[in-house]
Parts: C-alpha cells; structure tokens; sequence
C-alpha cells in the first residue's frame, strides 16, 4: 500500500495533510481509552463508520479516541456553536420547488431556458442531479466555475454547446433556489459556511468546538467532492489539526493526484455570484 505527503505549493497545507492507500489499519490501531475523543473520524456515508465501528468491535479495542461523523454534521455544530441556527433544504424540499418552475419558457429563468428547451423530457429530479454534479465539482467557487468553463470551451462542437448549457443550467437551478427560501439550499451549502466561518474566527471557531481534537481522518471515500476538499484546505488554514486522507486502493492512485488541484484554490469556501 501506499503513503504520501499532498504536494501542493502550500507549506501550511502540505505539511498538515498525509494520504493514505488501503491503510485504514494505520487508524484503528490509535483506538484506546481517552476520557474525550482525540479524532474526528469523517466519512460521507452512515454504512463505512459502521464498517470501522465493527472492525473496532471484532477486535475488542475502544471506541473512545474517535468521534465518528460526517462533514455536514461539523459544519452544523461549528455553525451552533456560533450562535447560528443552520438550516437546510433536504432532496424533498429542492424537488419541491423545482416543480414550481414555469412551463412557459418566457416566465423561466434566462439561464435555464436553454436546458429546458434542448431537453425537454428535463423535470426537477434531473435538475437536482444536474445542480448536484456542479456544486461536487466546483463548489460554486468562481476559480472552479471559470476553469470548467475553459475546458469546455475547448470541446468541439455540438458537445461544447451541451455541455455549457448543463453548467449554465445547473448554477441557475442553484440561484432559482437561493431566492426562493431563507434556508440554505443544501447541507453542503452549510460546509461552504463553515468553511468561511472558521478562515474568519482565525481557528477559535473549531479550538471552541472541538478543543481535545488533535487529527481528522477522512474515510471511505471513492472520490472527493470539492465541497469536502475546501472544507480540509479550510481547516489546514485555519488551526493546525493534522489531517488524514484514506482512499480506497482502487482509486486512490487517481484520487491522489487530482487533490492539489482540488487544494490550490485560494479562499477555500468562497461563492461566486451566479
């Protein structure tokens, strides 16, 4: 298996981040009792915390040196803890009001009248899945949104076309919801948040939050969604928790040498106007 430093041209960042490859053994074996958990163990799905939690079982060790949760939930509890009550629109609500949109494409929004138009079989479920896909990739920051647009701006055509009218048409489902709920969009809309909240607090957000964590370990994860990237480069930023990445073997090749490109932009957390 495989272990590397994230080569990026960040000092700060580099130093606090290592990436693993198959080695998720290097973490159960920090498992002892601690009167507070030390490690924020993050996945994005419910079923690998339980994989790990078996492993620890199987093997009779504690469970007391991690926390295990998913980034959504610490972007909430860092949002709590100061003096924020986030809340976010789930799947059911943004289908909702997708299905509010006009049929008469001179009442829909500029920037979907040419998705709406070229497909017309496109209802609110793919809408979602076509916002979805955007903010994964980009996570509405404006350095990402340009250089998505670069390179499909290179494709020939018609594909240019078509795939430019799925970009332009995801960031405006994005902007028709925003103005129409007081809510955030999305849960990853409250990582961006969190995300911005803990460059401005200068660390004291998360040392307030979480002042035994000493490391956070991203799991399971096939791919790494920009959202989740920003938030790790945000919090290298802003304290100096050491950070683990373990990818699956399968991927991790790939995955690792597509997350400096992921880490290199500056504000991590920023949205561009859309």
């Amino acid at each position: 298996m495989s272990t590397q430093s994230l080569d990026t041209t960040a000092s700060d960042v580099s130093s606090q981040v290592s990436i693993y490859r198959g080695e998720e053994d290097r973490l159960l074996d920090r498992a002892e009792r601690t009167a507070t958990p030390t490690e924020l163990v993050l996945a994005p799905t419910e079923l690998h915390h339980r994989n790990l939690q078996q492993r620890l079982r199987d093997a009779a060790r504690p469970h007391n040196t991690f926390a295990f949760v998913d980034p959504e939930t610490v972007a909430e509890e860092l949002l709590e803890a100061a003096a924020s009550t986030p809340t976010s629109l789930d799947r059911v609500d943004r289908l909702a009001i997708l299905q509010s949109l006009p049929a008469d494409s001179t009442d829909q929004p500029p920037g979907l009248r040419p998705l709406l138009s070229t497909r017309r079989d496109t209802g609110p479920q793919q809408l979602e899945q076509v916002r979805s896909e955007i903010e994964s990739m980009t996570n509405y920051h404006p350095t990402r949104i340009e250089a998505l647009h670069d390179v499909t701006d290179d494709f020939a055509h018609p594909i240019a076309d078509d795939t430019t009218t799925l970009i332009d048409g995801g960031l405006a489902v994005e902007a028709w919801l925003r103005g129409r709920t007081a809510k955030a969009v999305s849960k990853t809309a409250l990582v961006r948040r969190a995300t911005r909240h803990l460059d401005r607090s200068g660390g004291d957000a998360w040392t307030d939050r979480y002042p035994e964590i000493e490391r956070v370990s991203l799991v399971g994860v096939s791919s790494i969604s920009a959202p989740h990237a920003d938030f790790l480069h945000g919090l290298c930023t802003a304290t100096d928790v050491d950070i683990e990445i373990h990818l699956r073997p399968g991927t991790g090749e790939y995955l690792s040498e597509r997350l400096p490109d992921l880490f290199a932009v500056e504000s991590p957390g920023l949205e561009g106007d859309l």
